[in-house]
């Protein structure tokens, strides 16, 4: 896709258009010198679109390039640093990222149709190197074609924070193949929470509202931002018996009764149940909200990844508005607390069949969490809100790994509560978040 316009800076800060690279003419100068200071705006196919300075376009420069020497793909090549390197086709050199960043442009061997044929000193090709996506520490990570996955690695690129550690790809000079070689970065670690959250620790957390007025509402139920357009809450969130459907979602606030101005409110136009599920069942207890506007990001609003894959580090946190103990007052301060798994089978027995759980606890669509010592747990008015991990990626993200569904009285040692399996439900959630 071409864009409109572009921002160039050479010799001298030039506002210009975003073309085919091969209708702007001064790309010949610059492929000669092997210096193209040009910003690439995107790619259309294999082709890049450039930032031109060229007042009149061409039809293709590709008729008036004369390379001293042109090698085909596959040859053998020398890169304008020295370095022995291997003639590939552009898109297949992963080195091309950091190139096209730092404007240090490989050498080109020659073309093919459109493709350029550049000399790349990487151990290994890739298949594409539009399936990078770069993190804010340079560290390199893969689209996968898996939607949630993908936009996982967005939410990472566009951290509204600087200095997260991540465990993407970085490139390493390889002296015994004499070649680059991209390895993971070391291992990022999830750290213990406490009970009090702090001011933007859980940017993704929701309160959802109802009521007639916004400003009049009841705040209930929690829920987790997913995306500029989606929260991801409970099922039985949808409405309340008192004060009807869910109409408001909140979110950049740590206390209920912080000012106005932190207070980020947006109207839900729309609620999608999952469609198996039905009240008061506890099965299949999901939903999601979207906002009747888009969500604008900051550094206390941010949306989390969606687990699909299991790969989630340390301590698993629930976090909410919910009561402070059985029959206890809503808590002004949001509320996090470090849970443990508990194996199917003792779930099983906690929660054995009844009305509301006709065939008992479901290990494929629930999880059991809770506390077999002290007694940390969810409560009431906690529903809806995430059961989360940091992911492998980086620390500074979350990985929504269930939704707070089901429990008996809250607080007490060895009771767990029962938690939406988010993972079972990602091609639902991408099927309407992400058609």
């Amino acid at each position: 896709m071409e864009l409109s316009g572009c921002v160039l800076f050479g010799r001298a800060r030039e506002e210009r258009d975003c073309v085919n690279a091969w209708h702007c003419l001064s790309m010949i100068e610059d492929v000669k010198k092997n210096n193209m200071l040009r910003w690439i705006c995107s790619f259309q196919g294999n082709t890049p679109i450039v930032c031109c300075t060229d007042c009149d376009k061409v039809e293709h420069i590709k008729r008036r390039i004369r390379l001293k020497s042109i090698l085909l793909s596959g040859s053998y090549c020398l890169d304008g640093r020295g370095k022995n390197g291997t003639c590939v086709n552009a898109c297949n050199c992963l080195s091309m990222i950091e190139d096209v960043k730092k404007k240090q442009y490989p050498q080109i061997c020659s073309f093919q149709g459109n493709t350029p044929i550049v000399c790349c000193t990487d151990c290994d090709k890739v298949e594409h190197i539009n399936k990078a996506i770069v993190d804010k520490t340079g560290a390199i990570h893969f689209r996968t074609g898996r939607k949630a996955h993908d936009v996982c690695l967005e939410h990472l690129a566009n951290l509204p924070y600087e200095g997260c550690p991540t465990s993407g790809l970085v490139k390493l000079w390889h002296e015994e193949e004499q070649c680059y070689q991209y390895t993971h970065k070391y291992g990022v670690y999830a750290a213990h929470v406490g009970q009090d959250a702090r001011r933007g620790q859980f940017p993704h957390m929701a309160l959802l509202g109802y009521g007639g007025a916004m400003d009049t509402a009841d705040w209930l139920c929690g829920g987790s931002l997913i995306s500029d357009k989606f929260v991801l809450t409970a099922g039985h969130c949808i409405s309340s018996a008192v004060r009807g459907k869910v109409r408001y979602v909140a979110m950049g606030i740590l206390k209920r009764t912080d000012p106005t101005e932190r207070w980020h409110r947006y109207h839900v136009a729309r609620i999608v149940p999952h469609p198996e599920y039905h009240a008061p069942s506890k099965y299949h207890d999901i939903a999601l909200l979207e906002t009747g506007t888009r969500v604008r990001f900051n550094l206390h609003v941010f949306p989390a990844c969606l687990n699909i894959d299991d790969q989630f580090l340390g301590v698993v946190t629930a976090t909410g508005w919910g009561a402070l103990g059985h029959h206890m007052q809503l808590a002004d301060t949001l509320q996090a607390v470090s849970l443990q798994s508990y194996y199917e089978e003792a779930c099983a027995v906690h929660y054995p069949p009844h009305r509301h759980l006709v065939r008992g606890f479901n290990g494929t669509i629930q999880m059991c969490y809770g506390d077999e010592v002290g007694g940390k747990d969810t409560c009431e008015g906690d529903s809806g809100g995430p059961l989360q991990a940091k992911p492998v990626l980086s620390t500074c993200l979350h990985t929504v790994i269930g939704v707070t569904s089901y429990g008996r009285n809250c607080g007490y040692a060895g009771q767990p509560g029962i938690y939406t399996r988010v993972k079972f439900y990602v091609p639902w959630i991408e099927s309407i978040v992400w058609p």
